[in-house]
């Protein structure tokens, strides 16, 4: 019998099930209540669910074992994005151990977790799941082990094969690889397409750039730099022998930056070989910033849903929609692809704030649920794991104000005519709401001009009548 399969990826910083009483993302809430287990009411015959940490989360990075060393890497993984390929392969790993035809796969994610959602989503689109080994016979092996590494080799090899470039020459090479590691592992339907893509995807505000500027990377360079020679200079006074000060120094950072570079090469310098062009013409370097570069929708999802922030006003924070040419909604059910719009800032969309200042977050969970269990074949939820609590009232945080960090502002553009939750328009009517440090009326500034509200600030008190269509369904 059919199974979902739903793999769960949460934001930066993000990990739940640590503590009894801590700040949850939707997407934890969400895994919370739909995965199976001995206090749950999910059968696992109908249903499992994978839960991926966010980047630089107290869970992410298990397999490092000395302490320091995993702070050092959450730190930069929280600040570069650092890990996201792991992520991915971490997902999936465990389609890959899981799935069998007839199954759905829904991906869910918030912030990096979105991207790395909807990443995954790509290598589905790409690459399928592998039914045989590559010997074409052997049915595949679920082991931990095999798992990983075959998942390796579709997201470092084909996935990220020319990967932000916008090169015709390599999106060509990967179309190639992608049909050669589908023949390999017979992971194609009978008209030569992946044998699976994504059911549903649904993500709360998918963070664009997942990287540091130049300046960014000239500091956290300088920092490791000076982190490395402090560290020296401290073994270098517990050594029992005798070495300038200065020769050790020098020998230990260019150790390091021997051992950066090297990082760097393994990880960002990709080639090919086997294909129709000369190997020499597949070698490209991936840039750092891993700006998202997929936003293209696989016209074989059946489900797209995307919770949009209207307040965020981090510039790093730019939203990342799909493209029109992707949600041709031909041949497809009426509301199959939504991108909404809600208030509240980033983490007011996705969660992660104390519980008592969630109400917000709970309205953009709550419309992804009910979009996720009205479909033909939908998630199941244990509603007793699950109790939402969503008002237009809902406090609403800043975090330029409340962050210690030299955020650089700005306003989210948005269409005049994009779809609104009608929680905005209710938000609209009351006489003031919490705008983290001050009560007042909403009237966010990149809603100015949108259809179904732009009279409010006009000293008007009802929405246009005729803006029907850019208030959102329930």
């Amino acid at each position: 019998m059919p199974k979902n399969i739903l793999i769960l990826s949460d934001g930066t910083g993000q990990a739940g099930g640590l503590l009894p009483d801590e700040r949850r993302s939707n997407v934890y809430k969400l895994f919370r209540a739909t995965r199976c287990g001995p206090d749950s009411a999910v059968n696992p015959d109908d249903q499992i669910a994978f839960y991926d940490a966010g980047l630089g989360s107290a869970s992410d990075a298990d397999d490092i074992k000395i302490g320091a060393f995993r702070k050092i890497y959450n730190v930069l993984s929280q600040a570069t994005g650092l890990g996201i390929t792991k992520n991915i392969v971490d997902c999936y790993t465990f389609v890959l151990q899981s799935w069998e035809p007839g199954d759905r796969i829904f991906l869910f994610g918030f912030s990096r977790g979105a991207y790395t959602a909807r990443c995954l989503g790509g290598v589905l689109g790409w690459c399928g799941v592998p039914t045989r080994m590559d010997d074409g016979v052997t049915a595949f092996y679920r082991d931990p082990k095999t798992a990983r590494k075959v998942a390796n080799e579709a997201v470092k090899t084909v996935y990220q094969h020319g990967a932000g470039k916008g090169s015709k020459l390599l999106d060509a090479q990967r179309k190639e690889l992608a049909a050669r590691f589908r023949e390999k592992y017979r992971s194609s339907d009978e008209t030569d397409r992946a044998n699976t893509v994504a059911y549903f995807v649904g993500v709360w505000d998918t963070v664009g750039a997942l990287g540091v500027n130049a300046v960014q990377q000239i500091l956290i360079l300088l920092a490791v730099t000076l982190g490395v020679a402090g560290l020296a200079t401290a073994i270098w006074a517990l050594m029992p022998w005798q070495i300038a000060l200065n020769v050790w120094l020098f020998a230990s950072v260019g150790v390091a930056v021997t051992f950066m570079v090297a990082w760097y090469l393994a990880t960002h310098l990709k080639w090919a070989t086997g294909l129709s062009d000369p190997w020499w013409k597949t070698i490209h370097l991936t840039g750092w910033r891993m700006k998202f570069y997929d936003t293209v929708l696989n016209p074989r999802v059946e489900y797209a849903k995307h919770a949009l922030s209207i307040d965020e006003n981090r510039a790093k924070f730019a939203r990342v929609p799909w493209t029109d040419e992707s949600t041709d909604s031909a041949n497809k059910e009426d509301g199959w692809f939504e991108q909404v719009w809600f208030a509240g800032v980033h983490s007011d969309i996705g969660g992660s704030y104390l519980e008592t200042e969630s109400r917000l977050s709970d309205i953009a969970l709550a419309w992804m649920v009910n979009r996720a269990t009205n479909v033909t074949h939908p998630i199941v939820v244990d509603d007793k794991w699950l109790h939402l609590y969503p008002s237009s009232a809902g406090v609403q945080h800043d975090e330029i104000k409340s962050g210690w960090l030299p955020w650089k502002s700005c306003v989210r553009k948005i269409p005049v005519d994009a779809p609104i939750h009608p929680s905005v328009v209710d938000r609209f009517k009351l006489a003031g709401v919490v705008h983290y440090d001050e009560t007042k009326a909403y009237r966010p500034e990149g809603l100015r001009g949108h259809d179904a509200v732009k009279s409010y600030y006009d000293g008007g008190a009802a929405p246009d009548p005729e803006a029907g269509s850019a208030i959102a369904r329930m």
